[in-house]
């Protein structure tokens, strides 16, 4: 069996390739030029849910949208975030959406001074005369 010319391409530099593709050309021809690291290339990039948790998606590569890190990607995120707080609100109360629910409630505590309110100095002087 004849060897092998060339060795085998680390997964991390074919994603980098990948990755890069995605970039602006101008952006992608000065990094190919420095040479950057396949590391600082995905570091550029995360992996955005194109449908939710809340909403049914999973993690596998057919849900995930590589993304260039960013103010819209953060913007976007922090959408992201109150829309599945919302439905996990929904989820946990269905009848009645954003009231929190209450598991058990809070015992009441026996007053020291007993169920009727004290009397006050002038109710006290106006039945003493």
């Amino acid at each position: 069996m004849a060897r092998r010319k060339r060795k085998h391409i680390p997964l991390s530099e074919q994603l980098a390739a990948a990755l890069a593709c995605l970039l602006e050309s101008d952006v992608r021809t000065v990094m190919r030029r420095h040479q950057t690291p396949a590391k600082s290339v995905i570091r550029l990039f995360t992996m955005d849910h194109i449908a939710l948790h809340a909403f049914g998606g999973s993690d596998k590569w057919w849900n995930l949208d590589p993304r260039v890190r960013g103010p819209e990607l953060k913007a976007k995120d922090a959408k992201d975030t109150g829309r599945a707080a919302k439905v996990v609100r929904i989820r946990a109360n269905p009848l009645r959406p954003g009231i929190k629910v209450i598991t058990r409630p809070k015992p009441k505590r026996a007053s020291r001074w007993g169920s009727r309110p004290l009397r006050s100095q002038n109710n006290l002087r106006k039945r003493s005369k």
